[in-house]
């Protein structure tokens, strides 16, 4: 596998170095931080994390893959909260680029680039979260086979100036049946997730 240098870069903070492991694109958007030890593959697709640059604080993300977007009975993901990896980069501290779970179908890397969304590892993730707790959330750029550039901090992508709730939001009616249930439940989707 070829290494491509990437930087990951806080708006007035912080600048690593690591290597890309999804797409080969450059990104920007709110940095925030999962201390989650499991379940990536839920938190990715969690749509509250639209538009956000996810950085995991577990040490070795991708050890068990991704599993396939399998349904269950009522035709819900079994293993995913949406059917899109909803995060707009990811920054890990060290990538599995070999996986080992019956469930799983990829790599990390692979769906990151299948679903185009960058992603860095080799960076010091406890440093990135140290720096977000101090100063609260900050605007990033995951910049894939370049070097940083200061000039580019004019192009940081604010998040809360996009209404992500009318894109992660349900675009039609559905219906999620049961066959036990003797209830009708009515949710009006204001940004449920």
């Amino acid at each position: 596998m070829r290494v491509i240098p990437t930087v990951y870069t806080s708006q007035d903070g912080p600048i690593f170095s690591g290597k890309s492991f999804g797409a080969a694109s450059n990104i920007s958007g709110e940095a925030v931080f999962t201390t989650s030890l499991v379940g990536y593959p839920e938190s990715l697709t969690d749509p509250s994390y639209r538009g956000q640059i996810l950085v995991f604080t577990q040490p070795l993300i991708g050890n068990y893959g991704i599993p396939s977007a399998a349904r269950d009975e009522h035709g819900l993901f079994r293993y995913f909260e949406s059917p899109n990896l909803q995060a707009a980069g990811v920054v890990v501290a060290d990538v599995a680029e070999q996986y080992s779970h019956w469930t799983a179908v990829k790599s990390l890397g692979e769906w990151c680039a299948e679903e185009g969304v960058p992603a860095v590892s080799g960076v010091d993730t406890r440093a990135i979260v140290t720096y977000l707790r101090e100063q609260g959330s900050s605007l990033a750029r995951i910049t894939i086979g370049e070097e940083y550039d200061a000039d580019q901090d004019e192009a940081f992508v604010d998040p809360e100036q996009i209404n992500l709730v009318r894109k992660v939001s349900t675009k039609a009616p559905f219906h999620v049946s049961s066959a036990t249930g003797d209830y009708h439940v009515a949710v009006i989707d204001c940004g449920v997730v």
